[in-house]
């Protein structure tokens, strides 16, 4: 496949925010790709160079993609510059230096996709001495042999600031709708994909050897399994009604990790999927000591703990933790606990079908007792008032809350459902429970806060059924100077010109980004608004109006454990809104 037809589904993606309509210009694609394109494609599509957990991010600094332009070109870049500074954005800056294009070639050979991937893959590989000038040969090449408009494309692909509005799922029901016509073929395509973190090799199975074989695909160490999630309900009382007799564990607030061992080595994957092993030398020694295992894949939460008072440390303390230097230092400073809490792998066996009983218990004979690793305290509960004692516990504890637990569920990969389902302490119709929420666009600062050219952002929850962020709240409050500074900054490396297609909003900041950082926000409640767009035509007799956090407050950094996709979800919104008008009507000192 020639990349130009690619670049032009890309153009036409970056105009539309239709779900539907994305979905049927992908699975074009994907009919038209040889067998070797395929995953390829897909990553493409997804913005990647290979799966995060690889830990190969193509990320090229704008001054560099500035020289290539300007090589290209044939203009100085210094005028690439200027015309970067009209546009606000680097892309179409590259459109229109390559439409004026002083630089003339006599052959002009036009790169396919498998050339196009390539020197991607090498961009994002390049290192050592010279590795700069290697890069920035290796996009000029590419643009020096494409057209204007794919300029545009090529440069913000490699720089990150490719605005397709197209998620996962939309890339899963392309599949489908590729290999079945229909999308009788998503939950299958999902299930594997959450299984192995790498849709491009579930794309190249279905590909080369049909919906069968993907439907086999089990967990393998080293490529981490996507997480579980828990649905959230307002009282025990209710937490039993749905469940009966459950597991009820404490929520830890720290790094939820998940752990691989096979062949003697171990990897230590967020979240995310991506790995971070060197970050936890405390734990990966903890594994070696204590787990009863020749291959293994489990997760638990990793969090600061003061063994003197017995209470667990706050995420702001545990976050310390996450850093690339001074590794050592700071593991013998802030010594982590890992609570180990699910089991999905173990000496060749796939346990992710098998119910949580089973899964706990043989969990339990798997981990030895030592200082590091222990199971997640947890209870069974055979009555409402049991869950009610053990989620008062565990907030005296220093914990956020509690985890109740089907005890027959298998572990759903990737998914939010009622095997899992979260009560955090929250009561009087106050908000007191966090929302993450992704940045869609910032202010610029007034008074005393000019000098930092920030005063606050624009935030949003994300709508998974349409791949929409949809506005929430308008920040101000919470930064410190320094945060000012250094969100400007970041911020800056993925600002839009125009208001990004996949943004749903009335508001207009005076600076709109790419949705692609999270932070975690608190507020008094949740409230009906009519300026912003989350929950609005769901809300029950004021379908005009949308949903607003009243007097939102930051905590914390932005949160590089999670994507924007991670962000509280519009569903979970109005839930969250729902339990608050009834948690209002309840008699006090229920939980």
């Amino acid at each position: 496949m020639r990349f130009s037809e690619l670049a032009r589904v890309f153009r036409k993606m970056e105009d539309t925010s239709s779900r539907l309509a994305l979905t049927d210009e992908l699975a074009k694609v994907f009919k038209e790709s040889e067998p070797g394109e395929m995953r390829k494609l897909v990553y493409l599509c997804q913005g990647i160079v290979k799966p995060a957990h690889e830990g190969i991010e193509l990320g090229m600094a704008g001054k560099l993609a500035m020289r290539s332009i300007s090589i290209s070109s044939g203009k100085k870049q210094e005028d690439i510059e200027k015309i970067y500074r009209k546009e606000g954005d680097l892309g179409l800056a590259a459109e229109i230096a390559m439409g004026k294009r002083t630089q003339g070639v006599l052959v002009r050979q036009e790169p396919s996709v498998e050339k196009v991937y390539g020197n991607f893959y090498k961009i994002a590989t390049a290192g050592g001495s010279g590795s700069q000038d290697l890069k920035v040969k290796l996009l000029s090449e590419l643009l020096g042999s494409c057209e204007a408009e794919e300029a545009r494309i090529l440069v913000r692909f490699v720089t990150g600031s490719l605005r397709m509005g197209v998620g996962d799922a939309t890339i899963i029901d392309a599949l489908s709708y590729w290999a079945a016509g229909d999308k009788r073929f998503h939950d299958d395509i999902a299930r594997a994909y959450n299984m192995r973190g790498d849709l491009g090799l579930v794309a190249e199975l279905l590909f080369s050897k049909g919906i069968e074989a993907v439907k086999r695909i089990s967990p393998e160490p080293f490529d981490p399994i996507r997480p579980a999630l828990a649905e959230r309900l307002p009282s025990a009382k209710e937490i039993f009604e749905r469940l009966g007799k459950c597991a009820v564990e404490g929520k830890y607030d720290g790094f939820r990790i998940q752990v691989h061992v096979k062949g003697g080595r171990i990897e230590i994957y967020s979240r995310r999927q991506e790995k971070i092993t060197h970050m936890f030398p405390d734990i990966v020694a903890a594994v070696k000591k204590q787990v009863k295992a020749k291959e293994i894949i489990f997760e638990g939460e990793a969090i600061a703990y003061s063994d003197e008072t017995g209470t667990f440390q706050p995420f702001q303390v545990t976050i310390q933790r996450k850093r690339k230097h001074e590794v050592e230092e700071k593991a013998a400073e802030l010594p982590l606990k890992l609570f180990a809490f699910e089991l999905l792998f173990i000496d060749g066996k796939d346990y992710t079908q098998k119910p949580y009983r089973e899964r706990v218990e043989k969990l339990r004979q798997t981990i030895a007792a030592g200082d590091t690793i222990d199971l997640a305290h947890r209870i069974t509960a055979s009555t409402p008032e049991e869950i009610n004692a053990f989620f008062d516990e565990s907030v005296s504890s220093g914990l956020e809350g509690i985890i109740a637990k089907d005890l027959e569920a298998p572990y759903v990969a990737g998914a939010r459902k009622f095997a899992w389902i979260k009560l955090k302490k929250s009561y009087k119709g106050e908000l007191t429970d966090t929302l993450d929420v992704a940045i869609v666009g910032y202010y610029r600062g007034k008074g005393n806060r000019t000098e930092f050219g920030l005063g606050g952002i624009l935030t949003a929850a994300y709508d998974d059924s349409k791949n929409v962020f949809k506005t929430i709240a308008k920040i101000g409050t919470g930064f410190s100077e320094e945060q000012m500074a250094q969100f400007k900054k970041t911020l800056d490396e993925i600002k839009s010109k125009d208001r990004p297609a996949q943004v749903d909003s009335v508001l207009e900041p005076d600076v709109w980004v790419k949705p692609k950082y999270v932070v975690t926000v608190n507020a008094d409640e949740i409230t009906r608004s009519p300026t912003h767009t989350c929950g609005i035509g769901k809300i029950k007799g004021h379908e005009n109006e949308g949903l607003a956090l009243r007097f939102p407050r930051l905590v914390g950094d932005i949160r590089t454990d999670k994507s924007a996709e991670d962000a509280t979800t519009e569903k979970e919104v109005l839930e969250m809104f729902s339990m608050q008008k009834q948690k209002a009507t309840e008699p006090s000192g229920q939980a």
